[in-house]
């Protein structure tokens, strides 16, 4: 439908200002066309007419008349101007018959306005049923008058007895909702009105037909879906506030329809908050009390209707509160197991970096105890001699129960025994019922009233137990023990893993003990020491030393670090050692060996990295040759006083970038040379160079002391902040003074 601004004379009678009407007919499809053509032309008509003082007023009035009624009403829609120089009467005439509602004064509300400010402007004005269908709402300005609000008439008990007396080309039925907070009726209902609001303009300014259909539908169910019942709502809720009453008895009167659009009403709902949640709308999402209120509501109406509709008598509505309790109920046991699933993630996090059953211990029990609110929980294994059990870890436990559990046999009639030896958890739930299925417990954990332990089972293997007491009477609902059972399957798996994984640490260990150095050679006038620790102290890692005597006396010297740790380390720090003794038998100068060990490499496909400190020593000049592929440069320490020696380093293994070089250094009686890898001196969240700087000068200012005190030294420096996180290794060579 276009736009069409066909003016036509109302008839010749005179309207009640005394003054022949004109009106002009609008199409109600697009809000903004409607609005500025019935604007203006009220306008023309106001100035035409000698009424200039009211043009503004007048043009006001006409706005938002017709906004409403393009937004809340139907075609057609007309608006109509009469009166003279004194007084000035406006009409907006609109199809639909369901009367304005005046929301209450608020500042979050986006509607409501318009009335009030009709209001405020004009002398009189009202809301009168169209004979023809329909309605009009018309406004007076009158010259001289300044509008009082205690003259003012009753609009909302007008609008209020209008729609009492409303007809219907339907049955009715009447459905009794029972009282609800006003406060929260009229916050619910401010808040669709913003929807609604929102989707009218939005409708309106893109046009009919530049609207997706399904945002279309959306707008239209939003918009005039359920508007009889959303209506009814508002306006007893708006006279339950004026009469400042904290309730609202809500009854409505409703034709069958009102079913079918309240369901539809509560989808498009839905589908206007998934906007809101993407930013798409201005408006937020509904709150959840709103939601809740207009899901019981609705639900309530759709259910009266088509129930009276059938000819039934329908159950009575259930009170908004008792919904609402129930929703609180429904709503902490959600809460409930949200927490215990976020605990099992978390308990799932934890357990990845585990490596013993202590660390699993410390992860379960914990977690465990703090979700069921345990008075105390342990982790029960069985023990190498087969007949006990032993106890990596316990939380809320006395010693002396802590010194009990230890003492237990796996033939033992107590809890955690009997679920290992059986498979089956055991679930006790009071002391009657603890004191007859195990007596023992009486004397074994007096405090304890109930109590559960669960097998922790993978495949056919049975590893151990968990426990967890109370001291209060526990029910153990179906949710708690799925819990506990989720609990036991993932502490189950993760010390599978640790069987694993200390199988795998203890090869990775044997094969470095196997590889490294069994003692050190002596050699004439020269004291040697060595240290090697696996990072942390845990599994077996890629540093590896040597010291190779060669047949015409001279003897290697080697520090190397692969990057990495475990098995594949290990693996490759034999391979790297056993290729560098091969060359150096064969040709031991530093260059030489190097160069042919970056050939090695460059025929392998394994990604490893490796840095190496390679030394030709000559013991009886005191002399050597230091050749670097990557590695950290060694201390050469003299007269008290610790330097690094300027190798000038290459690149590591197999990241070759030209020929290998070596430095001569000269070592004096007493001078030592101090190789270390960086798992001395590399710290988190610290520059590599403050630790190297740190070890320097722990060595400095040494002058007394062998080659064990220098390495003590070093050794203290660089573990003396932290806990080592790579590997450390430290070789010391100490040319003996005269004085040694």
């Amino acid at each position: 439908m276009t736009n069409a601004e066909a003016e036509r004379a109302g008839g010749c009678c005179a309207g009640e200002a005394g003054a022949q009407r004109q009106c002009l007919e609008v199409d109600a499809e697009g809000r903004p066309v409607v609005v500025r053509a019935g604007r203006h032309f009220v306008e023309r008509e106001v100035v035409s007419r000698g009424a200039t003082a009211f043009a503004d007023d007048a043009a006001l009035v006409a706005a938002e008349l017709l906004a409403n009624a393009v937004q809340h009403g139907g075609p057609p829609i007309s608006v109509c101007v009469a009166g003279d120089v004194d007084r000035i009467r406006i009409e907006v005439h609109d199809g639909s018959a369901r009367p304005p509602v005046r929301p209450a004064p608020s500042t979050s509300n986006m509607t409501g306005r318009g009335l009030a400010l009709v209001d405020a402007v004009s002398a009189a004005w009202g809301v009168e049923r169209d004979p023809d269908g329909g309605k009009l709402v018309w406004a007076e300005l009158e010259a001289g008058t300044t509008h009082s609000p205690e003259e003012a008439v009753d609009i909302d008990e007008l609008l209020a007895a209008w729609h009492d007396d409303e007809p219907s080309a339907e049955q009715r039925y009447t459905v009794v909702l029972g009282d609800v907070p006003t406060d929260l009726l009229i916050a619910a209902k401010a808040h669709i009105d913003n929807v609604v609001r929102e989707l009218s303009l939005a409708r309106d300014a893109s046009g009919a037909e530049a609207v997706p259909e399904h945002l279309a539908l959306l707008i239209e169910t939003v918009v005039e879906g359920f508007a009889d019942a959303r209506d009814a709502i508002k306006r007893q809720a708006l006279a339950a506030a004026q009469r400042a009453e904290p309730r609202t008895l809500l009854t409505l009167h409703l034709p069958p329809s009102a079913a079918d659009a309240g369901e539809a009403y509560l989808a498009a709902l839905d589908e206007a908050d998934t906007y809101s949640r993407a930013a798409r709308l201005l408006t937020l999402e509904t709150p959840p009390a709103h939601r809740l209120f207009r899901r019981w509501y609705v639900e309530a109406v759709v259910r009266q209707v088509r129930e009276l509709a059938a000819g039934n008598r329908p159950e009575p509505v259930t009170p908004f509160e008792t919904r609402l309790l129930d929703e609180v109920q429904r709503l902490a046991a959600l809460q409930r197991a949200s927490d215990r699933a976020a605990r099992l993630q978390r308990v799932t996090a934890a357990l990845a970096v585990t490596r013993t059953p202590e660390d699993v211990a410390d992860v379960v029990v914990s977690e465990g105890v703090a979700a069921l609110g345990a008075s105390g929980g342990g982790l029960l294994l069985p023990s190498a001699d087969g007949d006990h059990l032993t106890v990596p870890g316990v939380v809320g436990y006395a010693e002396d129960l802590v010194d009990a559990l230890r003492e237990e046999r796996l033939d033992a009639p107590l809890p955690a025994a009997t679920a290992l030896r059986t498979g089956q958890a055991v679930w006790l739930e009071s002391q009657d019922e603890r004191d007859s299925t195990f007596p023992a417990l009486r004397g074994f954990e007096g405090a304890t009233v109930s109590m559960c332990a669960v097998p922790l089972i993978v495949g056919d293997r049975t590893l151990g137990a968990l426990r967890f007491s109370f001291t209060t009477r526990r029910l153990f609902d179906k949710d708690e023990r799925s819990f506990v059972l989720a609990l036991a399957a993932q502490t189950a798996q993760t010390l599978l893993r640790t069987e694993v994984y200390a199988a795998e640490r203890e090869a990775a260990l044997e094969l470095q003990r196997a590889l490294l150095p069994a003692g050190l050679a002596a050699i004439r006038d020269w004291d040697i020491a060595a240290y090697y620790s696996p990072a942390g102290g845990q599994e077996a890692g890629g540093d590896f030393y040597d010291v190779l005597p060669l047949p015409d006396g001279r003897v290697v010297a080697v520090v190397g670090d692969v990057m990495g740790r475990g098995v594949q380390a290990a693996a490759a720090m034999a391979q790297t050692r056993t290729v560098i003794r091969a060359y150096a038998i064969d040709d031991p100068e530093p260059a030489a060996v190097l160069s042919r060990v970056d050939a090695f490499f460059e025929t392998l496909d394994g990604g490893q990295l490796v840095t190496v400190l390679y030394l030709l020593l000559d013991p009886q000049e005191g002399t050597a040759q230091i050749a670097s592929a990557g590695h950290l440069a060694p201390l050469h320490v003299r007269d008290g006083h610790g330097s690094a020696v300027d190798v000038r380093g290459g690149t590591p293994f197999g990241v070759t970038d030209g020929a290998r070089r070596s430095v001569p250094v000269t070592l004096a009686p007493g001078d030592a040379l101090v190789l270390v890898t960086d798992g001395l001196v590399e710290r988190r969240g610290e520059d590599i160079d403050v630790g190297f700087a740190r070890v320097t000068a722990a060595v400095t200012g040494n002058l007394s002391g062998g080659a064990d005190a220098l390495l003590r030294q070093a050794l203290r420096a660089g573990t003396a902040e932290a806990s080592a996180d790579d590997d450390v290794t430290i070789l010391v060579l100490r040319r003996e003074s005269y004085a040694d």
